[in-house]
């Protein structure tokens, strides 16, 4: 026995931005698909506070949940939360209807962070410390770019989505592997006048290597996935990966086109989109990489077993 995903929902409030809003920049719809596959993206309003959405992600869940009160847990992953104090995973769980006795707290691994969160709620499972952990990440990028940057403001979208974690009979010990290195920090970073910098050519190989490896971890440390979900960071990084994971047999997820790259919340976007439009079964073995800043990495190779329909 060994712990899983039972449950995903995600939530993608605020407005649509197509490719032809950043005109005013001098970007055009050709262009903009050319060099990231996105064509839209979603974008919050400024005033909208994170936690709103990420209770809003959590709440078709917690309805689902035939025990709410086994959820011990609460990870609440974002790298766009400007809140440090306090976190927003307290106000989450309030929201989203968890009890005053479930331990939360934040965690911030930029594009990573999802799959850290997933290592960290299976751990927790799998050590028999918690019966439930919902892993939930939430992104307003929108609001981290800026809006005039040619480079960075026509990648990034906002969202969130949540999964269900607990132990089960049937599910295959989980896999992991992770990693970091500290002295490439300057290869993605928040600037000091509000936007965020990106040494593009070098995060495009670092993060084709780092996921296509780790991805091949997956493979060689079974059982292997039945699908794999890179993180959404951009159309041609996605293209690559896809051709190295070709000899894998397994598809592979891009949907890209109309999210953007939401940071840590694109993976189980992503994998919430797929189950949705009937692509894959709603029970499998999920791989999962991602490579972030910091600079961060990893992996993870996990059985899921979910609701036929997963969007609110």
């Amino acid at each position: 026995m060994s712990a899983g995903i039972i449950d995903i929902a995600t939530a993608k409030p605020g407005r649509r931005i197509d490719n032809d809003h950043f005109a005013a920049i001098g970007l055009t719809d050709d262009w903009i698909r050319r060099r990231s596959g996105i064509a839209a993206r979603s974008w919050l309003p400024d005033d909208t506070p994170l936690a709103e959405v990420a209770a809003e992600a959590c709440a078709p869940i917690m309805t689902r949940t035939d025990d709410p009160t086994a959820v011990d847990v609460l990870v609440v992953v974002s790298t766009s939360s400007r809140q440090r104090i306090p976190g927003i995973a307290q106000k989450v769980a309030q929201l989203a209807g968890l009890g005053p006795s479930v331990l939360t707290f934040d965690m911030n691994a930029a594009c990573c962070g999802f799959v850290y969160g997933l290592v960290t709620g299976l751990s927790l499972c799998d050590a028999g410390q918690a019966r439930s952990v919902l892993v939930c990440s939430v992104e307003a990028m929108s609001r981290m770019v800026d809006r005039t940057d040619r480079q960075t403001a026509c990648i990034f979208g906002d969202g969130s989505a949540a999964v269900l974690l607990t132990d089960r009979a049937e599910f295959s010990r989980f896999r992991q592997i992770a990693g970091c290195d500290g002295s490439q920090e300057a290869l993605m970073t928040e600037t000091d006048t509000g936007g965020i910098h990106l040494d593009g050519m070098q995060v495009y190989d670092r993060a084709v290597r780092r996921m296509s490896e780790s991805a091949q971890y997956l493979f060689d440390h079974g059982p292997a996935p039945t699908v794999l979900v890179g993180h959404q960071a951009n159309g041609r990084i996605l293209e690559q990966i896809r051709g190295f994971t070709t000899q894998l047999g397994v598809p592979f997820v891009n949907r890209i086109e109309n999210y953007g790259n939401t940071s840590s919340a694109s993976i189980p976007l992503a994998f919430a989109e797929e189950l949705d439009s009937g692509s894959l079964p709603a029970a499998g073995r999920l791989g999962a990489v991602a490579y972030g800043a910091g600079e961060a990495w990893g992996g993870v190779s996990v059985d899921y077993r979910v609701p036929a329909v997963t969007a609110p």
